[in-house]
């Protein structure tokens, strides 16, 4: 298949996308009136419109059995990790036994750090992008003073130039160039 750079081209690959079925699983939000092209998916996604309906049944559970809906919900919370393991597995093209289902993202980056951040006298300091999502640079504000370090000296934070948005490859490269005996 060519592509081209049209207008009527990506309405024919709209037409014919097999997955454009589930657009119709998710509320799409509005501004003035119009449909918004939301493309945030890391952080907080699209409201699926199945979800107050799956919400609704642990509250059900929560309220019919209390903490023994650990073992008698409808899908018992104990296991949940398990439950999860194959569909996860088939998302991150993994083996289910290399998958698991865990906390928040800002949880996560703490044990990461907690697990490979093993700061010496000269190379204590980590990479970041500036103004990262405000639980990120607390968790890595924490682990460093955890560490013993004071986060001005050891967070570098990276920007992009003046009047862009992203941050550029040739300027991270750059970066760890000039800090590479501390990172």
């Amino acid at each position: 298949m060519d592509f081209e750079n049209s207008l009527s081209f990506a309405q024919t690959l709209d037409a014919n996308d097999l997955l454009k079925k589930f657009r119709e699983r998710f509320h799409i939000p509005t501004i003035n009136g119009k449909e918004v092209i939301y493309l945030t998916g890391n952080s907080l996604g699209l409201l699926p419109k199945k979800a107050r309906e799956y919400v609704e049944q642990e509250f059900v559970d929560w309220e019919n059995f209390g903490v023994e809906g650990h073992f008698d919900a409808k899908n018992p919370w104990l296991y949940y990790h398990h439950f999860h393991r194959e569909p996860l597995a088939k998302i991150v093209g993994a083996k289910k036994d290399e998958v698991v289902a865990m906390g928040s993202l800002t949880a996560n980056l703490h044990l990461l750090l907690v697990s490979f951040y093993q700061p010496t006298k000269d190379r204590y300091k980590i990479m970041m992008e500036a103004n990262a999502f405000p639980s990120d640079q607390y968790a890595i504000e924490t682990q460093v003073r955890y560490q013993g370090f004071n986060p001005h000296d050891a967070i570098i934070e990276l920007s992009p130039r003046k009047g862009e948005d992203t941050l550029r490859t040739e300027d991270i490269l750059e970066s760890i160039e000039e800090n590479k005996d501390q990172l």
